[in-house]
């Protein structure tokens, strides 16, 4: 991991790749409380990490805001049981956002309500 680039050659990818890091080996917080979360984060990282190597912005958007509005209505429909499934999707959820907030702050905040 290059630390010292210019900004003008900061990418998304920089970006994702030091969550992924920083999720791996922070010592801010204890990671067995948080171990499902973390899980849900580093899937979504991953998966983002795969996806912004190959998509346009508008495809990568649309994808994105696609699954988290599916997952918006399972958390609705209740359709989490298992508290560790709901911290694993908060989590999953939550890395999306941060990464759609990266792209365009709109992103932070829930535009159907």
């Amino acid at each position: 991991m290059n630390d010292n680039k210019k900004l003008n050659q900061f990418t998304l990818v920089d970006i994702i790749e030091r969550k992924i890091h920083f999720t791996n080996t922070n010592t801010i917080y204890d990671k067995t409380e948080f171990q499902y979360t973390n899980e849900g984060e580093l899937l979504a990282y991953n998966e983002m990490l795969v996806d912004v190597k190959h998509m346009d912005e508008n495809g990568f958007i649309s994808k994105y805001l696609k699954i988290i509005n599916q997952i918006k209505v399972q958390f609705e429909n209740e359709e989490y049981k298992d508290e560790k499934e709901i911290e694993k999707m908060s989590g999953y959820n939550n890395a999306i956002v941060s990464i759609l907030g990266c792209i365009n702050p709109i992103y932070l905040y829930d535009l159907d309500d």
